[in-house]
Order: C-alpha cells, then structure tokens, then sequence
C-alpha cells in the first residue's frame, strides 16, 4: 500500500486545503493568493473584510425587521384585547388574534427564510393599512409615523434578506463552477 505524503507548502497556507498544483496562484477552495503578490493578498483580505461587516450589518437589518414583527404581535394582541373590552366584540377580537398569530409565526419563520418571511409581513401590513383606508379615510393618517418606522424597518430588512441571499448564491456558483 502506497501513502502519499503531502508537503506543507502544499497546502493553502489560508483554509490548508491540499493544494492541486504548487504552480496554482489562487487556491480553489478559498481563492487565497497563495503565489500571487503582496497587493492581490491585500486585496483578498479587505475583501473577505469587507464581506464579513456586510454580513453583519445584513443580520442586524434582518433581526430589527423580525423585533418589529414581535412588535406587530403584541400591537396586534392588545388592541385586540382594548377593543374587546371596550365593544364586546369577539369577532374583531379573534381578528386580531388571528393576524397577531400570523406576525408570531412570520418572525419566527424569519430566522430560517427571511427574506420570504419579510416580504409576506410587509405585504400583509401593508394590505391591512389598504383595508382600513377603504374603511376610514382618515385613518391613514393617523400614527403615520409609526407606520412609516414600521414599514420602513420591514423593508430595510427585506432588503438585506435579499441582498444576503444573492450573496450566498454568488459564493456557491462561484465554488459550484470552480
């Protein structure tokens, strides 16, 4: 039985992935420079750098999104409770529960498909703001700044969700076509 023994510097001396070619310039695991120059190793550090702080900002624009959907939540499940109380409604109680469950449901499908579950969120907000104009005119003015923060927070979210996701399916056609 033949082992076969393995240099150091055959390896990428960034991921130690077992480099094909000593010849190679990039590894092709991690596109490290690993016989390129100083200025395309700098290169590939500012932009792993980079990408890095994009992906955290992009999680923190997704999980302000997802507390405003908790928020939506229980929004929804006091005024249904105040309504309740205040007309004896059990109709509009069940109403807001229903569309406080869907809030709840929608945060917590955030964490595994954010961007989906964000899109859905702002589409229904939205359409619940549609319906109440249709219903009461005046009723898009009030807490307009609220509605403002509101959807403006889903959509900084959604967006980041989105731009997120196009970035893992770059890196995996990038690793897939390698």
């Amino acid at each position: 039985m033949k082992t076969e023994i393995i240099n150091a510097n055959e390896k990428c001396s960034f991921c130690k992935e077992v480099v094909v070619s000593p010849k190679v310039i990039f590894c092709s695991n991690c596109g490290y420079p690993e016989n390129g120059t100083d200025k395309e190793r700098t290169r590939f550090f500012a932009k792993r750098t980079i990408e890095k702080h994009e992906r955290i900002d992009a999680r923190k624009q997704i999980k302000s999104a997802r507390n405003t959907l908790y928020t939506l939540c229980g929004i929804m499940l006091v005024f249904g409770v105040i309504i309740f109380f205040g007309n004896n409604s059990v109709l509009e109680l069940g109403i807001h529960l229903f569309f406080s469950f869907l809030y709840l449901t929608l945060a917590f499908w955030s964490e595994k498909k954010p961007f989906e579950a964000l899109l859905i969120a702002l589409l229904l907000y939205v359409t619940l703001l549609v319906i109440g104009f249709i219903d009461n005119p005046r009723s898009i003015f009030s807490g307009i700044i609220w509605k403002v923060i509101i959807i403006s927070f889903l959509g900084k979210g959604m967006y980041s969700a989105f731009i997120f996701r196009q970035n893992i399916q770059e890196k995996t056609n990038t690793s897939n076509n390698d």
